[in-house]
């Protein structure tokens, strides 16, 4: 599989049908072929702390010291903030570490044979790992 050569026609498919959007030439209906993963569908999730988004957490803490002066340290871990000697703890939760597309698409592809051996070869690759089902969706655009 060329994959330099699916973006340039996929650049070109995509040119063609601004284009036509705007007014510009006769289009030419052309499908693309979408792959995408419903179980890897980007999810909103109301908690800060969400596992969906792999969020890394960490604390602030103020510690006494035996001098009596407050000792603050920052990004601790959970364990190091339930210590016996922590006065106050504040959590802090990282920005997402996963993104996942809003649909779940994985790749997309000119023709139908493309797709269908994107999709061969990712179950052959991934047969061990027990991988999530796949759905495969043609995409026609018409101005």
């Amino acid at each position: 599989m060329d994959t330099a050569a699916e973006v340039a026609a996929l650049k070109a498919q995509m040119a063609t049908l601004m284009g036509a959007m705007q007014g510009e030439g006769v289009l030419e209906i052309k499908s693309i072929w979408a792959i995408h993963q419903p179980a890897k569908r980007a999810t909103w999730c109301s908690k800060s702390d969400c596992p969906k988004l792999g969020r890394k957490t960490t604390y602030d803490v103020v510690k006494k010291d035996e001098n009596l002066e407050d000792i603050i340290m920052q990004g601790v871990s959970e364990e190091d903030s339930n210590a016996e000697d922590v006065e106050k703890k504040v959590k802090r939760v990282g920005s997402p570490t996963v993104k996942l597309h809003d649909l779940g698409i994985m790749a997309a592809f000119t023709s139908k044979s493309k797709a269908q051996s994107f999709m061969q070869e990712y179950f052959e690759t991934n047969q061990n790992q027990n991988p999530d089902d796949l759905l495969m969706t043609e995409i026609k655009v018409i101005a």
